[in-house]
């Protein structure tokens, strides 16, 4: 694969026009190559002994949910089969979603449960645990895969509106009912 990508992208529009050239890339550094965001932002990375994530990861971190808030009709953010935070384009999705969409009916009982309380609503992550009752460290692994599972089934989407800050969810068909509509 070129890698023409690496270290090209400056600014959130060229993370944009990246992310629908490449078509599907991951968030972080891939160490089999494949395009990602991570590798793909010209930034400088964090030095040993400098406070916080740096500018390189600061950038990719906020981007993630910034493009498609900002392109929501042009960019997804969202999860693929393994669990990997993705972003791609619409066309991209429709593969991804006739590949991995689940029912409902087909998922555990814990995400189930988590559904419920996410259809009512659109909720965060400390909202969500507090309403399914899985606030402590022995319902943290439960918790995180039921999460996965609604993902990755194409069950939930993290809302991707610039004022929504952190992880809120919203059932996939509510922010994309077109898409939703078309199995």
């Amino acid at each position: 694969m070129a890698d023409d990508w690496v270290a090209s992208v400056q600014t959130i529009e060229e993370a944009r026009d990246f992310v629908l050239e490449v078509g599907v890339c991951g968030i972080l550094h891939d160490k089999a190559g494949a395009p990602n965001l991570y590798d793909a932002v010209d930034a400088p990375e964090k030095r040993p002994g400098d406070p916080g994530w740096g500018d390189k990861m600061g950038k990719v971190w906020s981007w993630k949910n910034e493009l498609p808030a900002r392109y929501p009709d042009e960019i997804f953010y969202g999860k693929r089969k393994g669990g990997g935070a993705i972003l791609c384009s619409m066309e991209h999705l429709k593969q991804l979603y006739a590949e991995q969409h689940k029912p409902l009916e087909a998922l555990s009982e814990t995400a189930r449960k988590l559904y419920g309380y996410i259809a009512q609503n659109p909720v965060n992550n400390a909202e969500l645990k507090q309403l399914s009752g899985m606030t402590g460290k022995a319902s943290k692994s439960a918790y995180d895969r039921a999460l996965l599972e609604l993902q990755v089934a194409f069950q939930i989407v993290r809302v991707n509106q610039p004022d929504v800050e952190g992880d809120t969810w919203t059932p996939f068909a509510v922010q994309y009912p077109d898409f939703a509509s078309r199995k």
